[in-house]
């Protein structure tokens, strides 16, 4: 398909992610702390690639990735920085990942033993995850200590870092500092009992923002370098600017009669003639079904609402406000249009949900378009 076929588009905004990452670099800088961009989840629907370059660019010196694949993508893109695995790396796949220098979280002794026990390409570095209080991945204190002693004691592993992740930093700073007294505390008797030095991270995009004790060696900025604040209600530095609008065309107009019904499951009746615009894009897109009836598009710089139930393929909103839509008009489903705005965390909030969510569920079938191309920044 060519660019011109497309339907609907997310525009990516490089530049910004480069400058949002230069703003969370300033924001720590001083500290001694480095800037791990996470790109997991293809760059929170950015596209992981150019937005890990851009994050480089502006001053990240660390990646972050969900799967070994996920890394594997990086480095096949000739991205060379230090990219650490954040999730459970199957036995199969370990050699791989440390052939091409993934650093690989570990939090349980069969990951350990099986590194230790296979022939490697090369010396693994490991971070080791402590549980302070998440409750997904991440080993105990106690847990933890056995397995910084056994990576300690095997010469082809290396015990490169040590972390947590936080469980409610934008809402709870309270139990995010108790987190970090944890870890802090798990951290001291790993440096006691074995003697070893290593890099030391807990803050994510929240964490950074409202607990600063928690930046120690590394922060792990997400969302806030795709220009988005893990909270809303967060005032001050950094000063951030989305990266991402996605957008589509209206596909048809029609005037609904009064008592009418648009869509599956009749879930909209028309209260007098309204006019009612199609446009091309669904839930295999990422328009969230939950959006049905609830939420809003921007279409000719007004708001336009969603009207009866998403389609796999096809949303409809109610334009009978907006004078002048035509077929080939552009609607905005995230961003700026004229001098109105329709940010991720307005979707999110519409439909009780987060950014982060909004943001990944964008499809692989919605084109990328970079602006300006990663090789220009």
């Amino acid at each position: 398909m060519t660019d011109n076929a497309a339907t609907k588009w997310a525009e990516i905004d490089v530049a910004a992610i480069r400058d949002n990452t230069r703003a969370v670099v300033r924001l720590v800088v001083g500290t001694g702390t480095a800037v791990m961009a996470v790109v997991k989840g293809n760059g929170y629907g950015h596209g992981a690639v150019e937005a890990a370059r851009a994050a480089l660019a502006g001053g990240a010196t660390w990646l972050a990735v969900s799967s070994v694949p996920e890394g594997l993508e990086l480095r096949e893109a000739k991205i060379e920085a230090p990219i650490l695995q954040l999730g459970y790396t199957p036995p199969q796949a370990l050699a791989e990942a440390v052939a091409v220098g993934l650093s690989l979280t570990v939090y349980e002794m069969g990951t350990v033993r099986a590194l230790r026990e296979r022939p490697l390409p090369a010396r693994a570095r490991l971070h080791l995850k402590v549980d302070t209080g998440m409750h997904r991945l991440g080993a105990t204190a106690d847990d933890a200590l056995a397995l910084a002693q056994a990576i300690h004691a095997a010469p082809n592993l290396e015990l490169e870092g040590v972390y947590t992740h936080f469980a409610s930093a934008a809402d709870d700073p309270a139990f995010t500092r108790e987190q970090l007294a944890r870890f802090l505390a798990a951290r001291e008797r790993i440096w006691r009992d074995t003697g070893l030095r290593f890099l030391s991270h807990a803050a994510n995009s929240a964490g950074l923002l409202r607990v600063r004790e928690s930046r120690l060696d590394l922060v792990r900025a997400g969302l806030l370098i795709y220009g988005i604040s893990p909270d809303p209600a967060w005032v001050g530095e950094p000063v951030l600017r989305p990266a991402l609008s996605w957008r589509t065309l209206v596909t048809n107009v029609l005037t609904v009669p009064a008592g009418e019904t648009v869509g599956y499951g009749r879930t909209w009746t028309a209260s007098g003639p309204r006019r009612v615009a199609t446009l091309a894009v669904g839930y295999a897109d990422g328009v969230q079904r939950r959006q049905s009836n609830r939420g809003h598009v921007l279409v000719r710089g007004k708001r336009a609402f969603i009207v009866g139930t998403v389609s796999m393929d096809q949303t409809t909103v109610d334009v009978t406000e907006i004078p002048g839509v035509t077929i080939g008009d552009v609607a905005t489903l995230i961003g700026l249009d004229g001098g109105s705005e329709l940010s991720a965390s307005a979707v999110a909030a519409a439909v009780d949900t987060i950014s982060w969510e909004v943001l990944c569920a964008i499809s692989a079938r919605v084109p990328r378009r970079y602006i300006p191309d990663c090789g220009s920044i």
